[in-house]
């Protein structure tokens, strides 16, 4: 399921600057999900909560890429818990991740399971409080593109914040028929870019510019029997169902509560 993000331009975010050194010195290829990056695939079901997946799963990468540890984080605290977006009817990840920020940090998946997805309400707020991780900050991992046709956004220096920080959070087009009938390959359709379009968060978790079709690799939260094992290929280079107009580097970190059965190795 899927619904229309909120986007709340009311939270000030900063972009990464990616020089064109950096950008020259990218990898041709990265693969975060293959280096243990990545939790498991999950399913939001019934529940419009895409973007608050992304975020979780944007804020446990970071905690990877800082530390080595996968932790497998609470969807439900963020859907139930975050006021300034929807639960089940839609959000942001810049909303998602002021919430998290304000709250002082993200619970376990094991102390505050999801449910909402087993039949598409929001609940209510049951968190206890105890956080496993914080958030330091987070910012665009390129210029955002909120109006227009988005043609021109930078791929080559999205591709320098992936190899350089990870997977990150994103926020693009998955409408029409596109995704709903994907089933491996990389998406052969002229799939729209532009900012009115953008109705889905996901997670950006690698590129290859090698082949004759260069792509990302994406993330869904549609579960494993979707698409390539819950992963989508995008063309590289066509801002391709808007994968760069909307990206976040997050860095997140461990709190104390945090307990080492919670840890995935």
């Amino acid at each position: 399921m899927r619904v229309p993000r909120h986007a709340l331009h009311d939270v000030e975010v900063e972009a990464e600057e990616i020089t064109e050194e950096q950008k020259a010195a990218t990898p041709v290829s990265v693969d975060w999900s293959k280096k243990g990056a990545t939790s498991a695939i999950k399913n939001q079901y019934k529940c419009g909560s895409c973007w608050a997946f992304s975020t979780t799963e944007g804020i446990e990468s970071s905690v990877f890429m800082a530390t080595g540890k996968m932790l497998d984080l609470s969807t439900q605290q963020i859907i139930a818990c975050d006021s300034r977006d929807g639960g089940c009817d839609g959000g942001d990840p810049s909303t998602a991740l002021k919430y998290v920020e304000k709250a002082g940090g993200l619970d376990t998946a094991k102390d505050y399971p999801d449910t909402s997805h087993t039949h598409g309400k929001t609940g209510n707020c049951k968190w206890d409080k105890k956080e496993a991780v914080r958030v330091k900050s987070w910012k665009y991992a390129v210029k955002p593109c909120s109006r227009g046709s988005c043609t021109h956004q930078d791929e080559e220096a999205l591709a320098a914040a992936v190899a350089k920080y990870g997977p990150l959070s994103i926020c693009l087009n998955a409408g029409g028929d596109f995704w709903d009938n994907y089933s491996g390959g990389v998406l052969p359709n002229t799939c729209s870019g532009a900012a009115r379009d953008l109705d889905h968060c996901v997670q950006l978790v690698g590129f290859d510019k090698s082949g004759a079709e260069p792509y990302w690799k994406v993330r869904n939260s549609w579960g494993p029997k979707w698409g390539e094992e819950g992963f989508i290929r995008l063309p590289y280079g066509k801002n391709a169902c808007g994968v760069a107009d909307e990206a976040y580097i997050i860095t997140a970190e461990i709190s104390s509560f945090v307990n080492e059965s919670s840890v995935m190795v």
